[in-house]
C-alpha cells in the first residue's frame, strides 16, 4: 500500500510531463511551400510610383538548409523562381521565362523561425513585385517554387490570376 502512494504520484508527474512536450514536427528535406496572396500595389521607386504586388507564401524546410548563404563560395545567386503563364480563352499557356520570369535571392537568415527540438526552419516570405512596363498580356499568373542550397526543389505553388489592367501602368 505504501508503495502505491509513490507509483501513483510518480505515474502522473511522468503522464504530464509526456503531453506537455511538443511533439516533433517531421517535415523532409524537401522545401515545402503555400501559396497565400497576390496583393497588387504602387511601389515607390527612387520617387517614381510604379505598378507593383506583394507575393506572400509561407515555407517549411527539415534540414534548415533555405536560404542563400553569402559567406560561402559559389554560392546560387537565386533561390526563389516565378515562370508566368498567360490566359488564353481560359487555358493557360507558358510564357518565354528568359523574357517576362523572375528569380530573386532569399537570403539564409539566422532569424528564421526554428520549431522545438528539430531543425526545421518556417517562415512567411513577403516579396514586392515591381513591374517597369506593362506585360503584353490581358491576364497572367505566376507558378513559384524555391529550392535549398542542397538543390532541393520544392513543390509548386501557383498565383491567383493577375489582371494587367488592374495595375495602374501610366499612360506613355
Amino acid at each position: 500500500m505504501k508503495l502505491l502512494r509513490y507509483i501513483i504520484p510518480a505515474f502522473v508527474v511522468l503522464a504530464l510531463v509526456y503531453t506537455s512536450c511538443e511533439p516533433l514536427e517531421k517535415v523532409g528535406e524537401v522545401p515545402e511551400i503555400e501559396f497565400k496572396s497576390y496583393t497588387p500595389v504602387m511601389v515607390d521607386t527612387y520617387g517614381i510610383q510604379r505598378p507593383g504586388a506583394i507575393l506572400a507564401f509561407t515555407f517549411k524546410d527539415g534540414d534548415a538548409d533555405f536560404g542563400i548563404d553569402r559567406t560561402l563560395e559559389n554560392a546560387d545567386t537565386a533561390n526563389l523562381f516565378l515562370h508566368p503563364y498567360q490566359k488564353l480563352d481560359g487555358q493557360y499557356d507558358s510564357v518565354d521565362f528568359k523574357t517576362y520570369g523572375r528569380w530573386y535571392p532569399i537570403l539564409r537568415d539566422e532569424k528564421m523561425d526554428r520549431t522545438s527540438g528539430n531543425t526545421t526552419v518556417k517562415g512567411e516570405i513577403q516579396l514586392t513585385i515591381v513591374y517597369f512596363l506593362p506585360p503584353p498580356f490581358d491576364t497572367i499568373r505566376y507558378d513559384f517554387y524555391i529550392t535549398d542550397r542542397a538543390g532541393n526543389k520544392s513543390n509548386i505553388e501557383s498565383t491567383t490570376d493577375i489582371a494587367v489592367s488592374d495595375m495602374n501602368f501610366p499612360d506613355w
